[in-house]
């Protein structure tokens, strides 16, 4: 099962797509493989299997080979960064991308277990290997033919990112878990937080792909989704 967001971008793994307390993954076309938008907690397999039904493995009703070249982690938490290292397993060259601030967690840093929220879940994290680490406000990442921008949106965790994209003539911004929550266990910042959703809503986005809370398309629906939880948080 998956759900098309545009014509390169697909919703292939979800609570209800791949596994119960998966985040919302997505998968971006790229030239010579498949870019993930986080990992989800342990199913890699189902969601392999949902994007071997995409068009971005079939084409044009042919059976092509999914390749995953590159995974970005929006941030260390369990739901997210989970089953990165069965993708890593599957795909020995696949890049893991993440941001500096949430490195010790994703690595495997002794302390950083409540991070993670591994326990949220039951389950054991297994740290992996970042391969590229972002550390500015902004990155232009290329993945294949894509251009991806990775922004530091800091107040859920320190290292969360969003990732902007241009598509089909869209503007589709991936706010994983914009909505929080926010706690002191995962070092969130509510101050930073509304600085980054004021930075996210100056992007006009045409389309957002949440990490909980689903796909909202328009530029109304983007800035009413992300002005909702400003006013929920007294900004």
């Amino acid at each position: 099962m998956f759900e098309k967001v545009t014509s390169s971008i697909y919703l292939v793994g979800s609570g209800n797509l791949s596994g119960q307390g998966d985040c919302m993954v997505y998968g971006i076309g790229v030239n010579d493989g498949i870019c993930l938008v986080d990992a989800g907690t342990r199913y890699a397999g189902k969601i392999m299997e949902n994007i071997t039904q995409t068009p971005l493995v079939k084409g044009d009703g042919g059976e092509g080979e999914a390749i995953i070249t590159h995974l970005i982690l929006t941030h260390a938490h369990y739901d997210h960064a989970g089953a990165a290292n069965q993708f890593k397993k599957l795909f020995p060259s696949m890049e893991i991308i993440a941001h500096q601030d949430d490195l010790p967690a994703i690595q495997g840093a002794p302390g950083t277990e409540k991070i993670t929220a591994e326990s949220w879940y039951g389950a054991k994290y297994i740290p992996v290997t970042v391969d590229i680490v972002l550390s500015k406000n902004s990155t232009m990442l290329h993945a294949g033919s894509k251009k991806i921008t990775a922004l530091h949106t800091p107040g859920h965790t320190p290292g969360s990112i969003s990732l902007l994209v241009d598509d089909d003539e869209k503007k589709v911004l991936f706010g994983q878990d914009i909505h929080g929550p926010f706690m002191d266990e995962f070092n969130s910042s509510i101050k930073d937080w509304g600085d980054s959703m004021k930075m996210l809503l100056e992007l006009d986005a045409d389309i957002l792909c949440e990490g909980h809370f689903g796909i909202y398309r328009g530029r109304d629906a983007v800035k009413d989704f992300i002005s909702s939880h400003l006013r929920k948080h007294g900004f």
